[in-house]
């Protein structure tokens, strides 16, 4: 009976990657009213007089891979019992593909793709030993449908799909889930960015959800496993449907352009901004 007391009396360790707004700090927020013991980068400082339990800040640029190794090193001999792994980190530059440098390549993989795979790696091992943990990833309906002028984005969303239907089947029946977070069009920075900086409109075919909807998906994944998971489920209908179609979207690119600028030009009133102001 003490070891149960002992085991059920330690907090519940979460790891979260990714900036201080937006999606990353909806989550935090959400994982501190569940009980978590929050492990974050130390970008999200800005949250942390708002959570109930002082946060642990660490430094860590996901595109070098020393700086992620050594993070992983203080994981494991600090945080060993971590039950949680939230891959929220992401990065995006819209543009013709064409106009991108390599660094830019570089950092799209680096973020997107190389990032987390990294993390699971080194932190699933320590989740096998207790036979128990979760991880959420947050991708993205980019990494179902790929549009123009997204191209580094969707491939590393892609291939970030790709690897947790993979290791979400090899991972079956050891305590460990794997989650994959599939939000459309979200109420964050970057998202603004876009609409002022001429990311696709098709973001606005259909209503912006809040980071709360994407932070309430995170903790359905923690909880049930379930490989994918859609914000909205009914944007994960048509971005699947389209992605066994690809070519409906150049047939019906014009119509569906329009629709999405009337969304966008929307949007952007509600929030008291001109429509026509073209950066932020």
């Amino acid at each position: 009976m003490s070891s149960e007391t002992n085991e059920f009396s330690r907090p519940k360790i979460a790891l979260i990657t990714g900036a201080g707004g937006g999606i990353g700090e909806a989550i935090a927020l959400c994982l501190d009213k569940a009980g978590y013991h929050l492990v974050k980068e130390e970008k999200m400082k800005s949250v942390a007089n708002r959570l109930s339990k002082k946060p642990d800040l660490m430094v860590c640029d996901l595109t070098k891979p020393e700086e992620l190794e050594a993070m992983v090193g203080v994981l494991k001999s600090q945080f060993s019992e971590i039950e949680v792994l939230v891959n929220n980190a992401g990065y995006a530059k819209e543009g013709p593909f064409l106009e991108q440098n390599v660094s830019e390549i570089d950092r799209h993989a680096g973020i997107n793709f190389l990032g987390p795979i990294r993390l699971i790696r080194a932190i699933v091992p320590m989740m096998l030993e207790r036979g128990r943990g979760s991880v959420a990833n947050i991708v993205s309906i980019g990494g179902i449908i790929s549009l123009a002028d997204s191209a580094l984005y969707s491939a590393t969303k892609f291939g970030l799909r790709g690897f947790l239907t993979a290791i979400h089947e090899e991972l079956k029946g050891s305590g460990v889930k794997i989650s994959g977070i599939y939000p459309a069009a979200v109420d964050t920075p970057m998202l603004m960015h876009e609409a002022l900086n001429g990311g696709t409109v098709l973001n606005w075919l259909n209503a912006v959800k809040s980071p709360d909807d994407v932070a309430k998906a995170v903790l359905k994944g923690i909880r049930t496993g379930k490989l994918e998971i859609y914000v909205p489920y009914s944007d994960g209908l048509t971005s699947r449907l389209a992605a066994v179609f690809p070519w409906l979207i150049g047939s019906l690119s014009p119509i569906l352009k329009w629709f999405g600028e009337r969304g966008r030009r929307r949007w952007l009133r509600k929030k008291g901004i001109n429509p026509d102001k073209k950066s932020i």
